[in-house]
C-alpha cells in the first residue's frame, strides 16, 4: 500500500520513499558524481541513498526498540535525508549499495605505519573512501615517510572510486621541521599541518631568533602556497584528557587508531519566509545524533584495535552545512555582529540538545568510556558529539555551501573531477526569481565579467549582504570561525581566504588572531597562490 506523506509517495510494505529527492532537481553535480554513488550509472535512482541509510540505520535501530518504533525512525532518517535536511558522510552512502559490511566512517587516524600490514589497514580505509591522518612527530625522518604515503595513495587512486587523501601533522620541535613545511607545497593528496603549544608563542613574542626563524619560514610558505596548516595543542587540551590528532580536514579530533563519523544538518532546510525554526533544528540534531552512534555497531572497521578504541569512545561529530546560504535567507550578511549573534543561538542550542541526548542515549543503552571524558563531564554515550566538516562531497549533492564556508562566487566555476562545472549559486538564483530578477540574465552578465555591485536589477539590501569569502576581512573570518568553535568539542574544516595582495605580515597576523580566539587550527589561502584551485 502506497501512502502519499508531504508530497512523497511511502510504500507501507518496504518502507522507503519512492519519489527523487528535492535536491536532485537541476544539480548540474549529480550526474558527474554518480559513479561514486552508483556501480551502474545507468539505472541510478538518487532516491536509493535515502533509503540505504534508513536501512542501515535499521539493522541496528531494531536490537534497541520495538520494530515499529525502529522502522518510524528509519522513515524520518529517510525523509530528512531525502529532503537534504540531514545528510550523514559520504562514505555512508556511497558504501551502502550493497547488502554486507562496509566502511562508513570518513575520519580516521592511524599510528604510523611501521610495516605492510599497517599499509594493508590504510588500504582498506582509503578503497572504502575515508581520509587518515597521521602524527608523524616522533620519526626520525617524517618527510621520507610523509613521501612515501603520497606515493602510495597516489599508485591506488586510479582504481578507487573517489580520490583518497591523508594527513600529516608534525610538532614545531621536530629537528626536520623546516624541511617538513618545504615539502608541503610539492604533496598533491596529502595535506600538512604543523601543531604548536603555548610555550612556541611565548618564545615568539620575546624574540627568541630561533622561533622567529621558523616563524619566517612557515608563514612565507602560506603565502606563496596556502600550506601548511596549523593547529593548536593548547585547544585540543581543553576538549580531551587524551592526545588528539587532526584527520585530513581537521574537523576530527581522534586518537591514534580511532575513527568517528559525522553527519551535517543543512540549515537552508530550517528557514521559512526569514524565519529560522529552532524548535524542527533541535529535534532534526536529536536524530542525526541516533543515526551517527547506530552506524558505530554495524561499521566494518579497517583493525580489531581500531574496533576497540571506536567503541569504547563512540565518537561523532553532528556539525551544519550551508551556512552561507542560509545567512542570504535571514537577510544577514557574513561576519556581521547579528550573524555572530545567530551563530551563538545557533550552537548553543546544538550543543546542549546533543549533551542532554547523548546523556539520555548512554542511560539507555551503555554510556562511553567515561574515563575519556574531561573531568567534570557527566556520562553520556559519545566521547565527541560535535564537527563541521568541509562537506566536499556533501555540499555538491545538496548543493549549498560547505559547512560554514563563505560564498566564494555567485557565479561558480567548479572542478568536480576534471570537469569544470558553470551554475548560478542556486540559493542566490532562487532569491533572484522570488524578487522577479531573471536569473538567465544575471548569470549571463555576470559571466560577461561584471560584478554584482553594476546589476542595477537587484534591490539593494539584496546587495548588502552578497558578500563572497575574498569581500570579508580577515577578522570576520576568524571571529565566525572562532564563534563556532567556542561551543564545538571537535574541530573545524575552514579556510581563512585572504586577497592575493595580501602580505607575508598579514599571513602572520592572521594565524595569531586566530590562536587568540581559540581556534583549533587555522588554515589560510591567498586567492590565486595556488594554481588550479577547485572554486572561482
Amino acid at each position: 500500500m502506497n501512502i502519499k506523506i508531504s508530497n512523497k509517495v511511502f510504500n507501507e510494505s518496504t518502507h522507503t520513499v519512492l519519489v527523487e529527492p528535492l535536491w536532485s532537481i537541476n544539480n548540474p553535480y549529480l550526474d558527474v558524481l554518480s559513479p561514486r554513488f552508483f556501480s551502474d550509472v545507468e539505472i541510478q535512482n538518487w532516491s536509493d541513498l535515502s533509503k540505504r541509510v534508513g536501512r542501515l540505520f535499521l539493522e541496528s535501530e531494531k536490537k534497541h526498540t520495538s520494530m515499529v518504533t525502529a522502522e518510524q525512525k528509519a522513515f524520518e532518517i529517510t525523509e530528512l535525508i531525502n529532503e537534504g535536511a540531514f545528510l550523514p558522510n559520504s562514505p555512508v552512502m556511497m558504501n551502502s549499495e550493497h547488502d554486507g559490511n562496509a566502511n562508513l566512517f570518513a575520519c580516521h587516524v592511524l599510528s604510523p605505519p611501521a610495516g605492510i600490514s599497517d599499509l594493508d589497514v590504510a588500504k582498506q580505509i582509503h578503497d572504502g573512501c575515508g581520509g587518515i591522518g597521521y602524527d608523524f612527530s616522533k620519526m626520525d625522518d617524517p618527510v621520507t615517510a610523509t613521501l612515501n604515503i603520497e606515493k602510495q595513495t597516489q599508485l591506488l587512486n586510479p582504481n578507487r572510486k573517489r580520490k583518497a587523501h591523508s594527513a600529516v601533522t608534525v610538532s614545531y620541535q621536530h629537528p626536520k621541521i623546516q624541511d617538513f613545511i618545504l615539502l608541503s607545497p610539492e604533496l598533491t593528496i596529502t595535506h600538512t599541518n604543523i601543531e604548536f603549544d603555548n610555550e612556541f608563542f611565548d618564545r615568539l613574542a620575546a624574540g627568541e631568533t630561533e622561533s622567529l626563524t621558523l616563524w619566517n619560514v612557515l608563514c612565507k610558505s602560506i603565502y606563496k602556497t596556502g600550506r601548511p596548516s596549523l593547529s593548536f595543542s593548547s585547544e585540543k587540551a581543553k576538549r580531551s584528557n587524551s592526545k588528539l590528532i587532526n584527520n585530513v580536514c581537521g574537523e576530527s579530533l581522534l586518537r591514534e587508531n580511532e575513527s568517528s563519523l559525522i553527519g551535517s544538518i543543512n540549515l537552508t532546510k530550517f528557514i521559512n519566509a526569514g524565519v529560522f525554526d529552532f524548535d524542527r533544528f533541535q529535534n532534526v540534531a536529536k536524530i542525526g545524533l541516533l543515526c551517527l552512534d547506530n552506524l558505530h555497531d554495524i561499521q566494518d572497521h579497517a583493525s580489531e584495535l581500531v574496533q576497540e578504541r571506536c567503541l569504547e569512545s563512540r565518537k561523532v561529530g553532528v556539525g551544519i552545512m550551508g551556512y552561507s546560504d542560509a545567512l542570504l535567507l535571514l537577510n544577514m550578511r557574513y561576519g556581521s555582529e547579528e550573524s555572530l549573534a545567530f551563530v551563538k543561538k545557533l550552537m548553543s542550542l546544538l550543543q546542549t540538545t546533543l549533551i542532554s541526548e547523548s546523556e539520555r542515549l548512554g542511560k539507555e543503552r551503555g554510556y562511553c568510556n567515561t574515563e575519556l571524558l574531561l573531568k567534570g563531564t557527566a556520562p553520556r554515550r559519545n566521547v565527541s558529539l560535535m564537527a563541521i566538516p568541509a562537506n566536499g562531497t556533501l555540499s555538491l549533492i545538496a548543493n549549498v555551501s560547505g559547512g560554514i564556508e563563505p560564498i566564494f562566487s555567485y557565479l561558480i566555476k567548479q572542478k568536480v573531477q576534471d570537469k569544470i562545472i558553470y551554475q548560478l549559486q542556486p540559493t542566490f538564483r532562487n532569491i533572484l526569481e522570488t524578487h522577479g530578477v531573471d536569473s538567465q540574465k544575471v548569470f549571463d552578465e555576470l559571466k560577461a565579467g561584471k560584478v554584482i555591485e553594476a546589476i542595477h536589477q537587484l534591490p539593494t539590501q539584496l546587495k548588502k549582504v552578497l558578500v563572497t569569502a575574498n569581500d570579508l576581512t580577515t577578522q570576520e573570518h576568524i571571529f565566525t570561525q572562532a564563534m563556532f568553535q567556542a561551543y564545538i568539542d571537535g574541530g573545524i574544516s575552514k579556510t581563512i581566504n585572504l586577497p592575493n595582495s595580501a602580505t607575508i605580515e598579514d599571513i602572520k597576523n592572521a594565524l595569531l588572531l586566530a590562536k587568540e580566539k581559540g581556534c583549533i587550527g587555522v588554515s589560510l589561502y591567498r586567492n590565486g597562490s595556488l594554481p588550479g584551485q577547485p572554486t572561482q
